[in-house]
């Protein structure tokens, strides 16, 4: 069985990102989706919250699980004998960000660092812009999933 890992901090999860997911989920047998937890960031969605907002966003995607880790993704994939950690692509500096992250894993884990290509209706797309445009008070409404859009309201909207 092969076995993916796609990981991020999904605050908030965005179109983008299930897209991606829904393109990793196609190249494994299985996919957990891993909701990185990071003790030293200030989330501006709790980590709970987070978390069942990414469940509901990737619930129709049957070989796909998710889950909250908090250390290296290195040592998650390997817990659950990952040979993939699959990133996304949206332009040239995450295309560099992926090489890096790829060499730094190598010393830590003897899977294969791979990306999909964000389509191009997503790719402008990331949490910190609807952050952003949530802070605004702006409609960030087409950029993250319908069954998001509330509990997203709840925490950034003005």
């Amino acid at each position: 069985m092969r076995i993916g890992v796609y990981a991020g901090s999904f605050c908030p999860v965005t179109k983008g990102h299930v897209d991606a997911i829904e393109k990793a989920a196609k190249l494994v047998d299985k996919l957990y989706v891993v909701m990185g937890v990071n003790a030293e960031k200030n989330y501006a969605i709790p980590q709970d919250v987070r978390l069942a907002m990414l469940k509901k966003s990737v619930s129709h995607l049957a070989n796909v699980e998710a889950v909250a880790h908090d250390g290296m993704m290195t040592e998650f994939c390997t817990k659950v004998s990952a040979s993939v950690m699959i990133k996304s692509i949206r332009n040239a500096l995450d295309l560099q960000s992926v090489i890096d992250l790829s060499d730094v894993n190598k010393s830590y884990w003897t899977g294969e660092t791979v990306f999909v290509v964000g389509s191009k209706e997503y790719r402008h797309i990331s949490s910190s812009l609807v952050r952003e445009l949530a802070h605004l008070g702006q409609d960030f409404s087409p950029y993250v999933p319908e069954c998001c859009i509330g509990e997203i309201k709840k925490y950034l909207a003005k």
